[in-house]
């Protein structure tokens, strides 16, 4: 763990695990609706016989997620059908519509974040490491691969507790396989400057893995409130430009995003 969370005071210890995590998977599918027709759902695609969505959803119940929030869109029963048929885990299941997908995935991540936490008190006491455990929730895209040497870091920091609201980077740049598309991080010391897939400057990239806290909440409803269109990235920046937020490396783990069947080709090279 980087040295600015490490010697953060006033961060609450945790050591219960996180008991919830959201799954955005209200995207359009639009560069794999172009090669498979409009109907296809590009989050049964499979990996070692796993679809890609099942695949997420077991790894944060290995994390001790008791709860997971899937946000669905376009292909909602598609998706719930595939989830019921395909998840054999105990972590209760509640899917979230986004009827405004055009909005973009920052407002997907907001009605997740609204349904989790707007019953959520006021900060707890130390002495209530549960309690304080249910500040904080996961945030995956459902369309993004990791292996379990990437969970297990995950794992290890989380157990380490004294974490903030906190973005899992790479900086193995040269390692991922469309520089383009990725979202570029710049961090200082672990502190979040910038992120964006424009970026010029940085020195890790977004691997799609957060863990968010209740006030990300306040974030949200303040850009959904003034913006038409947002984006996750939207979310994070304006909170960090308000509150800290934490970039940790991930230096032995592998993940790889699958936004068309090119990056899907490269994800079963990788994985399988």
């Amino acid at each position: 763990m980087g040295d600015t969370a490490k010697h953060t005071a006033k961060h609450t210890a945790i050591h219960a695990a996180i008991p919830a995590g959201i799954v955005l998977a209200a995207g359009n599918n639009e560069r794999f609706k172009r090669h498979y027709g409009p109907q296809f759902v590009k989050q049964g695609l499979e990996i070692n016989g796993q679809s890609l969505i099942v695949r997420t959803m077991n790894q944060l119940e290995s994390l001790g997620c008791q709860h997971l929030l899937i946000v669905v869109g376009e292909h909602a029963q598609a998706i719930e059908e595939l989830i019921n048929d395909q998840y054999t885990g105990k972590a209760t299941l509640e899917f979230i519509p986004n009827t405004m997908v055009e909005r973009g995935n920052g407002y997907s991540l907001h009605l997740g974040l609204k349904k989790l936490f707007d019953h959520v008190e006021t900060l707890p006491t130390p002495s209530e490491p549960e309690q304080a455990s249910r500040r904080f929730c996961h945030l995956i895209m459902s369309d993004h691969v990791y292996d379990a040497a990437f969970v297990a870091q995950v794992q290890e920091y989380l157990h380490a507790g004294n974490y903030p609201s906190t973005l899992f980077v790479d900086p193995h740049i040269q390692q991922i396989f469309d520089l383009d598309d990725a979202t570029k991080v710049l961090h200082e010391e672990g502190k979040l400057q910038e992120l964006g897939k424009t970026l010029t400057h940085y020195n890790a990239l977004d691997t799609g893995w957060f863990i968010l806290d209740t006030q990300m909440l306040d974030i949200s409803s303040a850009l959904a409130k003034h913006q038409r269109q947002f984006g996750v990235s939207s979310v994070i920046d304006a909170y960090q430009k308000h509150l800290r937020f934490h970039c940790e490396s991930i230096d032995q783990g592998r993940w790889q995003d699958v936004d068309n069947p090119a990056m899907f080709e490269a994800a079963t090279k990788l994985f399988s």
